[in-house]
């Protein structure tokens, strides 16, 4: 089944107002860039809570507020929260904590469901945050247990050295204690002044605790074995019928529990869906699910019903035994890795959720009929050739190459091609020809023919990254171990590294096309500029000097060249925009899902699209005054629209 839903720009246009950094002796090269457009991930829920007659979705694209059955709002890094990548909500009396892969934020509600006073906490991955001893506790997964003071600052509470100690996955206030539910340490007993008293372990099904739900004057811990009960006298009671249940679950790695007023408890598992326990049964009945992801994420009472949780979307009970979705939409996978442009179509690729289409401001997961067709939905690039009836969509992904011709998915199983192999990167050359590296190997698909080379054993080409080509026709591919430029009629390689001086570091990323030679991005060091004879290394500047280069961590194959400047994305360091000593600097404080940028494909139409780890932003600008040389700008077989390379990505 397919999913759909609608971008998020209709919701918010905003207006950045960047002063791009004057080339040297040139003027102001743009202004007025704005995120106009957001697509990301709503579908996959992470977190519930039920807020008045409000209820609050933490997802993977964004803070989703539902009232009365319906979408209120969706709120992301543009209303100031932590990106789009969110992990938790916690209601606080009239104040909400966010956590997120890339923060954390304290804030409130308005009348109308918009946040309002949010204020940023230098805190990660926030698994749950609760009021205890007349401060705000915060618990993170990876980074142990903080209190955060009257003036926002998080103070780390010692909870011993073990490892697991720092995994906390979940909090509740006992009493004049703080249980802290842990991956791994059991649960922590901890007093106001962030003492340890003690540690609930003994006769725990599983010492990695999930979630912690009271039931009346008992706690039901969620582990990865099954539902533990824990007495009022602190005490596993093994024996109790909740835990004697576990047995006949499928799968006993409970993710989350609910408990309702009628005595029933509702389990979450993490791969066989829900399960209800009545209160007079012994036997946990299985709920049926309008979805085939199993793997839940949460679970609450919300809306006068039961609300679930998932990487499919989010369901309610509807009637006794069965689960109905209630919303959808978005893309499979916040984490998009590639973006081109095929049959009339955007098709996004993403790092572990498949393939999906976007057409007519809607978004279609193509993950069935990827699956049917056995296409891994690891996918690392896009490519497309051909114009037509004879156009395809090339599909880079950890386990082959396939292409798709607008009615099937076809797996590339010729013995000259890469094989079932992890595909890297894919650029087609400006004659058509499609080039292809893999771990070990660069390949060329044309006129119906693939054609492979490998060096040879005294110079072996290994670890690649990225391809392109110059205007000379030269193949230059990147590798973990330096760059390499290819004569594809002489059948030859030449190695360029930082021992010769051609690079900032050996680890190349990506390349470009410029003048009669290319522009070298690579994973830590910055950038090289070569005119096809000899390099210039462009380094990040460890100051504020205008203009220079702020960050030099380039993702695969993420630079493109777009109406005459180089777009680069960065490895959690936003994006860059613009050309040698004249940058600026997108991150996700200016409207963008992530810092994480994979990608960028350019519309035409003085706007692009912006692929990032939390989703895709698009982004428009206002008309170039450009006053930079004109051998700065790009060639005309870069993959820039409207120019024929435009199709290639």
């Amino acid at each position: 089944m397919t999913r759909a839903g609608t971008t998020n720009g209709a919701w918010v246009a905003l207006a950045l107002s960047l002063c791009w950094v004057a080339a040297p002796g040139g003027t102001q090269a743009q202004q007025n860039i704005e995120v106009v457009d957001v697509i990301t991930a709503t579908g996959d829920v992470r977190d519930i809570v039920a807020s008045g007659d409000r209820t609050l979705l933490a997802t993977s694209g964004g803070l989703v507020i539902r009232r009365g059955g319906e979408v209120e709002g969706i709120f992301g890094a543009r209303h100031g929260l932590p990106g789009e990548r969110l992990r938790s909500v916690s209601v606080l009396g009239d104040e909400v904590v966010v956590g997120g892969v890339e923060g954390t934020v304290v804030m409130r509600l308005d009348e109308g469901g918009t946040p309002t006073d949010v204020r940023p906490i230098e805190l990660r991955r926030v698994r749950r945050a609760v009021r205890f001893g007349g401060a705000i506790w915060a618990g993170t997964y990876g980074n142990g247990l903080y209190r955060i003071e009257a003036d926002g600052a998080p103070t780390r509470i010692d909870l011993g050295h073990q490892g697991a100690r720092s995994r906390i996955t979940d909090l509740l206030v006992r009493g004049d204690e703080l249980w802290v539910a842990t991956a791994g340490s059991g649960i922590l007993r901890v007093d106001a002044e962030g003492r340890t008293r003690g540690r609930i372990r003994q006769g725990l099904a599983e010492l990695m605790v999930w979630d912690l739900e009271p039931a009346g004057d008992r706690v039901l811990a969620a582990t990865l074995n099954g539902v533990s009960v824990i007495g009022q006298s602190r005490r596993v009671e093994t024996r109790a019928r909740i835990a004697l249940s576990n047995r006949f679950l499928p799968i006993r790695d409970i993710r989350a529990l609910h408990f309702d007023q009628t005595g029933r408890l509702f389990i979450a598992t993490f791969g066989a869906g829900v399960f209800r326990l009545d209160a007079d049964a012994q036997r946990p009945v299985h709920l049926r699910h309008r979805t085939s992801d199993l793997r839940i994420h949460a679970i609450a009472g919300a809306e006068g019903t039961v609300l679930v949780g998932h990487g499919g979307g989010l369901e309610r009970l509807d009637g006794d035994r069965r689960l109905a979705a209630v919303s959808t939409g978005g893309l499979p996978s916040a984490d998009v890795t590639a973006v081109a442009r095929a049959f009339g179509a955007m098709w996004i690729g993403t790092f572990d959720g498949g393939l999906a289409r976007y057409r007519n401001g809607r978004v279609e997961a193509m993950s069935r009929a990827a699956t049917r067709f056995h296409v891994d939905g690891r996918i690392n690039d896009l490519a497309v050739t051909g114009r037509g009836r004879t156009q395809r969509l090339w599909i880079a992904t950890d386990r082959g190459l396939f292409f798709h011709d607008g009615r099937r998915f076809t797996p590339v199983e010729d013995r000259a091609a890469p094989g079932r192999v992890h595909v890297t990167s894919l650029d087609v050359d400006p004659n058509g020809a499609l080039w292809v590296t893999s771990s070990r190997m660069l390949s060329r698909f044309r006129r119906g023919r693939w054609q492979s080379w490998s060096g040879d054993p005294t110079f072996p080409v290994v670890h690649l990254h990225a391809v392109t080509t110059d205007r000379q026709g030269h193949v230059w591919v990147g590798s973990l171990h330096g760059l390499y430029r290819f004569d594809p009629r002489a059948g030859s390689f030449e190695r360029h590294t930082t021992a010769s001086g051609a690079l900032p570091v050996d680890w190349v990323t990506a390349i470009e096309p410029w003048n009669d030679g290319v522009v070298i991005g690579t994973y830590h060091g910055g950038l090289s500029w070569s005119d096809g004879r000899s390099f210039d290394v462009e380094r990040v500047s460890r100051g504020s000097r205008a203009g220079s280069l702020p960050a030099g961590w380039v993702n695969p194959h993420a630079m493109r060249w777009v109406e005459g400047q180089l777009f680069i994305g960065t490895l959690e360091r936003g994006l860059l925009v613009g050309h040698r000593g004249a940058w600026t600097h997108l991150t996700v404080a200016d409207g963008l899902p992530s810092a994480d940028v994979t990608d960028v494909i350019p519309d035409g139409r003085g706007a692009a699209w912006v692929a990032t780890r939390g989703g895709l932003a698009r982004v428009r600008w206002g008309r170039y005054m450009s006053g930079h040389a004109p051998r700065e700008r790009a060639p005309s077989t870069t993959r820039s629209i409207p120019a024929p390379r435009a199709s290639s990505r």
